[in-house]
């Protein structure tokens, strides 16, 4: 009898020393930055700075065309520029990118679909503007998020099915994909 009471009292000393030892502040913390509500915050931070980086970069090269279109009208073409004119007439005609809404951006953050998707760059799955060339209804992109059909996107991993996503949310940002 005794020996079992010293057997149960050792374990749980040895619980609470591994308890006590493993569940600093700091460990918690640590815990939280990494695994926790802080790798949403920072998750967010990310996506928030890459989407404006990608503003900055966008404006910045929409700066630099209208320069560039500016400054072959204000000099003379020679001979020699006229293979120069139509690589500065490329960048222009370049889809311009529109920024994500505000509103669209917090559901698509809210249902992690920037996990896999960006709006126009390839990142797991199609970004969104290859996504608007397949002329989806609305109704069919529900449809698609709620059970995916991977045959539809050869070459991409088979989207998770979604069905938690409520049919209002996905509207909202299958009317702004096909707005693309």
């Amino acid at each position: 009898m005794t020996l079992k009471k010293s057997a149960s009292l050792a374990l749980m000393a040895l619980a609470v020393s591994f308890f006590i030892g493993c569940s600093s502040k700091e460990d918690r913390d640590k815990y939280d930055q990494w695994y926790g509500s802080g790798s949403k915050a920072r998750e967010e931070a990310a996506l928030v700075k890459l989407q404006n980086d990608r503003k900055i970069a966008a404006e910045e090269a929409d700066k630099a065309a209208a320069e560039k279109a500016a400054a072959p009208a204000a000099t003379p073409a020679a001979g020699g520029d006229s293979a120069a004119a139509p690589a500065a007439d490329a960048p222009a005609a370049a889809p311009k990118r529109k920024p994500v809404p505000a509103d669209v951006s917090a559901l698509l953050n809210k249902h992690a679909c920037f996990a896999c998707h960006q709006a126009y760059d390839k990142v797991i799955g199609p970004a969104y503007a290859e996504v608007a060339k397949k002329k989806y209804t609305a109704d069919q992109i529900v449809e698609l998020v709620h059970n995916p059909k991977p045959e539809h996107w050869p070459g991409y991993p088979p989207m998770a099915p979604l069905p938690h996503v409520p049919k209002a949310d996905i509207v909202v940002i299958a009317n702004w994909i096909n707005s693309l």
